[in-house]
């Protein structure tokens, strides 16, 4: 079975023929396409039902950035039916959204779950597990280049297959009582941008680490409190112990904690520090405002500015670690200030207008770049070039005219 070669000309083609705008030889064209490829026909027959169609109009609001779909209930509005000819003009004009709707769905469907054969356009690939880790005596180590396997104050430190992991080989209480009894040394582990890796620490505690981020932490634990300091984004399974918190250290604040699961975004570049909790129960503390206890589903957002606590969809927040990306209602800035850390790349608008138009949808953090920006493209709000790794975005709309 042939797969689907450029998901857009399928998609703008079906549109053409479904509204009666193709040319013979366009018409061939499709035929030919759905000859070669069974999937593309089901889905060609799938558009040719009209409930399809009036599903694919809701869904328009969910791909479209809101300014597209403000300007085309726009156009629909100027045409108030005030005979039976226009009426039947106007509901032609809701077949012709729920089409246009269906290229963008479509699109965006099929560029996520079904891997094309060609591009055109240069594909920018998602990240990688990689990262550096530097030891107690200032060595730095590439894991994703290198195997690791050492011991650290009584610690063995091993890394395979994106995992860098440390366990006591600490044996009898004797050695345990000498251990705790020397000051801790600590490791720092810098994961790139276009990197991510999970680290398995000493207290059994699971830290799965985004692109951009460093993590200092000790080999072992001593003291009344597990310290770790972040700068980034990490997600933290965290072991439970009654006796000693887990505490992960901001440039604005900490999240103290006995044993949960949660997410901390705290780019030392950003002025706003998010704390998502999945499970169980997390405060966080900061020098700035009172302290903020959170439940599962809720988030401290906190500033130097002030702070507020309030309940999010955790899928936009912690879905990274499951390899899918959400954004709800996201301004096209945010989203990109996200992709330029995972995919290595730097961003360049046409002007500045650009980054505040508001997008909603899903993609998949394993997938190329290109199938955001191209179901994007299909919104008609904006265009966009490679070169390199810089990503130029342009305004669609002019490019129209």
């Amino acid at each position: 079975m042939k797969k689907f070669e450029n998901v857009y000309q399928d998609a703008a083609l079906m549109r053409k023929v479904l509204l009666g705008e193709a040319n013979e030889t366009e018409q061939q064209e499709l035929e030919k396409r759905l000859t070669e490829c069974p999937d593309l026909q089901k889905v060609y027959e799938q558009l040719q039902n009209g409930e399809t169609l009036k599903v694919a109009f809701g869904e328009y609001q969910n791909y479209s950035s809101k300014k597209a779909y403000q300007s085309f209930l726009q156009k629909i509005g100027q045409m108030e039916p005030k005979e039976q000819k226009r009426r039947s003009l106007r509901i032609w004009w809701y077949a012709a959204a729920a089409v246009a709707t269906l290229v963008v769905a479509l699109s965006f469907y099929m560029s996520n779950y079904i891997a094309p054969e060609e591009e055109s356009k240069a594909l920018i690939q998602p990240g990688t597990q990689q990262a550096q880790l530097t030891l107690p005596d200032g060595s730095i180590i590439d894991v994703d280049k290198k195997e690791v396997n050492v011991i650290v104050d009584g610690v063995r430190v091993k890394y395979k297959e994106g995992v860098l992991s440390y366990q006591s080989t600490v044996t009898t209480q004797h050695e345990e009582k000498s251990v705790e009894e020397q000051p801790a040394k600590s490791n720092e582990l810098v994961i790139p941008r276009g990197g991510e890796n999970t680290v398995v620490l000493a207290d059994g505690t699971t830290v799965h680490l985004n692109a951009g981020s460093k993590l200092t932490y000790p080999v072992r634990f001593v003291g009344k409190r597990r310290t770790v300091i972040l700068e980034g984004e990490a997600y933290f399974d965290v072991v439970a112990d009654e006796k000693r918190p887990f505490v992960v250290q901001t440039h604005l604040g900490e999240v103290i904690v006995l044993g949960t699961a949660f997410n901390v975004n705290a780019y030392a570049d950003a002025s706003v520090c998010y704390t998502t909790l999945v499970r169980g129960k997390v405060k966080f503390s900061t020098p700035y405002t009172a302290d903020i206890t959170l439940s599962p589903g809720e988030q401290a957002v906190v500033s130097a500015n002030g702070s507020e606590k309030r309940v999010v969809d955790l899928e936009e927040y912690v879905g990274w670690v499951n390899g899918v990306y959400t954004f709800n209602n996201r301004s096209l800035g945010e989203i990109m200030q996200t992709f330029e850390r995972w995919y290595d790349i730097q961003v360049y608008y046409e002007t500045p207008a650009l980054r505040d138009i508001a997008y909603s949808g899903s993609l998949k953090r394993y997938g190329t770049i290109n199938s955001f920006l191209d179901a994007l493209e299909l919104t008609g709000d904006l265009t966009y070039k490679i070169s390199g790794r810089n990503v130029l975005i342009y305004d669609g709309i002019k490019d129209q005219e």
